[in-house]
């Protein structure tokens, strides 16, 4: 049994060689992803009226398998060290923030989901929460947070040039157009929502410029939108590459 533990606790900890993803996280990964994708189908109503039976089902099994997840990672704990011996090393693991939201994650396989309320379904979505578990995802947010780290005078000088363009093509937009749209484009709030809209690309909602004048407008705060979302997205992205640059240096001076 203790050589068997020992193995079950390599899995867990993804303790396997080459630095791949363990059997055991690549099951819970695909437990995870499959949770997820009947959670979201069964918001649609028609969906959930002609199969809800059947995505129920899906879900007990799916809590049962979290169960088993859950009870495994517990057992093993002790043998990892930073939570303690015996069995009071496995209810320190269980207090721990990661094993609370793992057990925030199973509690709506098994609670009445066949309901009318939609927030009891969506309750399912919870579930997605154990994705912070992922080694993949636990990588990304490190890459994410150094680039924001090193790149945040960049960042900031991005910010600033955004907010520029919102101010100035709003004021300019409620020059030119105020009078003849009071309703939608009455004050520079207004049309700092209109300039909102158009600098991030997705149109201009209900406020749309008829004049000659406000059409030029609109059409150098579109063009200008679009380095207001690429020069931070390259920053970001530089930021990304150095930092994978960095964790294979220090891989390969560590090996």
């Amino acid at each position: 049994m203790t050589g068997f533990r020992l193995k079950l606790h390599e899995q867990v900890i993804n303790q396997t060689p080459g630095g791949n993803t363990s059997i055991f996280n690549k099951l819970s990964g695909a437990t995870i992803a499959v949770s997820i994708f009947f959670a979201v189908l069964s918001t649609e109503n028609q969906i959930d009226f002609q199969f809800g039976g059947q995505i129920d089902a899906i879900d007990w099994i799916i809590g049962c398998l979290f169960c088993i997840e859950y009870f495994c990672r517990a057992w093993t704990a002790p043998l990892e060290g930073k939570y303690g011996e015996g069995v009071e090393g496995a209810i320190r693991y269980m207090l721990s923030p990661m094993a609370i939201v793992d057990l925030i994650a199973i509690v709506p396989s098994f609670i009445g989901v066949r309901t009318e309320l939609k927030i009891l379904r969506i309750i399912r979505l919870l579930t997605i929460l154990k994705i912070g578990r992922s080694e993949r995802f636990k990588q990304s947010m490190l890459h994410f947070n150094y680039a924001l780290r090193s790149k945040s005078q960049e960042l900031q000088i991005s910010t600033v040039y955004t907010l520029l363009l919102l101010l100035v093509s709003s004021t300019l937009m409620y020059l030119a157009e105020s009078s003849i749209q009071p309703d939608l484009l009455g004050s520079i709030p207004r049309c700092l929502w209109w300039s909102i809209n158009a600098v991030s690309s997705v149109g201009h909602g209900d406020s749309v410029p008829i004049s000659a004048v406000g059409k030029i407008i609109a059409s150098v705060t579109s063009l200008m939108g679009i380095g207001a979302i690429a020069i931070p997205a390259g920053i970001l992205a530089a930021g990304f590459s150095e930092s994978i640059a960095v964790q294979k240096k220090n891989l390969e001076e560590s090996a």
